[in-house]
């Protein structure tokens, strides 16, 4: 048996997302704790703040937690980021 690495992040497949359903999918299986309910609250806020006729903001909100998403199944940055606290918080 292989040795696990310590951060306990795993390579995980990258999933597609080519719809904002896609992407609804893969934050409840990829996502941080959290990120679907928030990605929800801020999809809403930016298409209600937007003018009929201009969706970037909710634009912007897709692409922000479509790469949430590949941050998420980047062992790599995962590994950067737990080392990163663990320097952080001193242990």
């Amino acid at each position: 048996m292989s040795a696990q690495p310590e951060h306990g992040w795993g390579a995980m497949p990258v999933p597609e997302i080519r719809t904002v359903d896609d992407l609804r999918r893969a934050l409840d299986r990829y996502g941080f704790p959290g990120d679907r309910e928030k990605f929800e609250a801020e999809l809403s806020a930016a298409i209600g703040e937007s003018p009929t006729n201009d969706f970037e903001g909710a634009a912007a909100v897709v692409r922000a937690y479509r790469h949430r998403v590949r941050i998420r199944n980047s062992s790599d940055i995962m590994a950067a980021l737990e080392d990163a606290r663990s320097e952080g918080s001193g242990q």
